[in-house]
């Protein structure tokens, strides 16, 4: 058995590092990361202007980016790739796109305080495009696909940045797009007589602040890792283990893989809908670790809250119950005697099988504000009323490992009352919002159109419909689709954001988003052996680490799964971390084959093995 502690002392270092001599395999926790190597830059671009060092961008949060592609002569379509600059850059941060722009484009672009302007020709002809950006008075930034335009634009000596791409290819844009927001640095030449235009000389940029995307050797892996991934998910495919799924695996702060797989619903839907990079996920228990865990961690560094605070300290509706003196190490490490869960909504189906009308309704108002499915609304009182239910369970009769939902159902409630913010704004305002990752949320259906959000089961007893944009945890719905234990939707590009700011250390794109020790006590064991679970994530099974890790996955590794399919897990010793979403309870929960094939611990595995050794 491999034991796994965290040194509190250097006395209990130096057991920790004398039994690690002698068992071999042993690893203590709170050592350090593996080394990070240089960040990559790219010579395709070179940075002729940046005034006040505005590149790598800084503060997604106050960013508010249109990106904009002067208008293509016909002879030139084929460089048009205006659909294809807008996704690179959604990669790192919410953007409205423009072609053109025309007139009616200047609202919306009054709202903006950064432009990125794109000329893929870069001619005399583009100088009213710049005057008009410039006459808007906001931050511009220019890419530049033509060394000529630095001589024929005077008026880019304007702009607040000037990035010279120095290829006609997607693979230079892309590039392009990652120095402006860090992913890559720039280290790109220019010649004396481009210099001499007014612009240069080129100045290096910094990358490494946030995800890069690139090849798997960029990122130390094999090469063929895309082919193996690719067999396994044919495999889980056609083994039916769910509709369709994405992958990200990545190393050293790049993106090395990121494939989608598969339709959005299985037949017999009339027009089977693809899996894209762009769709978005219902979460389940990566809830959990996505939005109630960061939120606490933030609330932790603000002096808010703490593990050995009590329940009571923090629900007043505990206070006076067998709940009040438990203490959140041990319920956030699920060893709190509290019940798994109890479906709450049960006790509103009447025998007929319809719903209790005085609690719910088909259409909104003052006193239904709740969206439980599609067409269907909850009173305001459902909250209240399941707090109450989870202050009354009873607590297991015996102490040990009990996997829990109770206790994340009920942090919005302290949310709220500790910072005056609803859950999904406080963690739009702390993490999200920082990070740019503008899918991450609650009831995405407020936000984007349902064919972007794959479907999950056909619910049968509860709301009768299949659902579709609404979470698919029925305690979670009741609680208006915002809750600590289920009801996160978003892309898995942007899930990836914040798994790095784990593996950063609490840090991205140049902000400490959440302090390091805090980071480092959370994804720590916290009772080995008896109980493997950190707090709130999951750590490798000591006596079968494949069974919800890899056989290969070492002590300090954490993660967690969700119910609908979808999977997490960070390896630290390897300095890399893969993504699985998938909505396998599409059409029903009773499809149990991701686990029976051991999808995801063989796509850790697979991670793992395809890490090149000294890089």
């Amino acid at each position: 058995m491999r034991y796994s502690l965290r040194p509190r002392s250097l006395a209990t270092w130096l057991l920790c590092w004398l039994t690690a001599s002698y068992l071999g395999a042993f690893t203590c926790q709170g050592q350090p990361q593996a080394a990070r190597p240089p960040a990559l830059t790219t010579t395709r671009v070179a940075v002729l202007r940046n005034e006040g060092e505005l590149l790598p961008l800084q503060r997604l949060d106050t960013l508010r980016l249109a990106t904009i592609q002067a208008r293509v002569r016909p002879e030139r379509k084929a460089f048009d790739f205006s659909w294809y600059l807008a996704q690179d850059v959604r990669d790192y941060a919410p953007t409205i796109s423009v072609v053109g722009p025309r007139s009616a484009d200047a609202t919306q672009l009054r709202r903006c305080n950064l432009l990125l302007l794109a000329l893929p020709e870069g001619g005399a002809h583009d100088r009213a495009v710049v005057r008009q950006l410039l006459a808007l008075r906001k931050k511009l930034v220019v890419l530049v696909f033509d060394s000529t335009a630095l001589a024929t634009l005077p008026e880019l000596r304007q702009a607040a940045a000037v990035v010279l791409v120095k290829e006609r290819s997607m693979k230079a844009c892309n590039q392009a797009v990652q120095v402006i927001f860090g992913g890559m640095g720039a280290a790109g030449q220019v010649s004396l007589a481009v210099a001499q235009a007014g612009l240069g000389p080129a100045q290096p940029t910094r990358g490494g602040l946030r995800l890069a995307y690139a090849s798997p050797r960029a990122a130390g892996l094999r090469t063929d890792l895309p082919e193996l991934v690719d067999s396994l998910m044919k495999q889980a495919l056609e083994a039916g283990a769910f509709p369709g799924g994405q992958v990200i695996v990545a190393r050293h702060g790049v993106v090395a893989l990121n494939r989608s797989y598969g339709v959005q619903q299985l037949p017999p839907t009339p027009q089977p809908v693809p899996v894209l990079n762009s769709t978005l996920y219902d979460f389940a228990s990566l809830t959990k670790i996505m939005a109630a865990l960061p939120a606490l961690m933030r609330l932790q560094d603000l002096g808010l809250f703490g593990p050995d605070y009590t329940m009571g300290a923090l629900f007043d509706f505990l206070k006076g119950t067998d709940k009040q003196d438990l203490r959140l190490r041990d319920v956030l490490a699920h060893q709190a005697r509290l019940k798994p869960f109890i479906p709450f909504w049960q006790s509103y189906v009447q025998p007929d099988g319809r719903l209790q009308p005085q609690f719910f309704r088909p259409d909104s108002s003052a006193q239904f504000p709740l969206p439980v499915g599609q067409r269907l609304w909850g009173s305001r009182a459902l909250p209240s009323r399941i707090y109450q239910g989870v202050a009354t369970s009873p607590l297991n009769a015996q102490p040990g490992y009990v996997y829990s939902d109770f206790s994340f159902m009920l942090y919005p409630y302290y949310v709220q009352q500790a910072t005056g913010l609803p859950l999904d704004r406080f963690l739009e305002k702390e993490i999200y919002g920082p990070l740019g990752a503008g899918t991450l949320g609650f009831n995405p259906l407020r936000r984007f159109p349902l064919s972007r959000i794959a479907p999950t089961e056909y619910d049968s007893l509860f709301r009768k419909k299949l659902v579709h944009g609404t979470v698919h945890d029925e305690n979670a719905a009741m609680l208006g689709g915002v809750s600590g234990h289920a009801g996160l939707f978003g892309t898995a590009n942007d899930l990836a954001k914040l798994v790095q700011l784990f593996l950063w250390q609490g840090r991205y794109g140049g902000q400490q988003l959440i302090k390091t020790e805090t980071l480092t006590e959370y994804t720590s064991c916290q009772f080995c052996p008896t109980n493997r679970r950190a707090l709130g994530f999951d750590k490798p099974d000591p006596k079968n680490p494949a069974l919800n890790a890899a056989r290969s996955a070492s002590p300090r590794s954490y993660g967690h799964t969700g119910f609908t399919g979808t999977y997490f897990w960070v390896e630290p010793d390897q300095d890399l971390f893969v993504i699985l979403l998938t909505n396998r309870v599409n059409p029903t929960r009773r499809n149990g084959k991701l686990g029976e094939l051991g999808v995801r611990s063989a796509l850790l595995q697979l991670a793992i093995e395809s890490a090149l050794p000294g890089q």
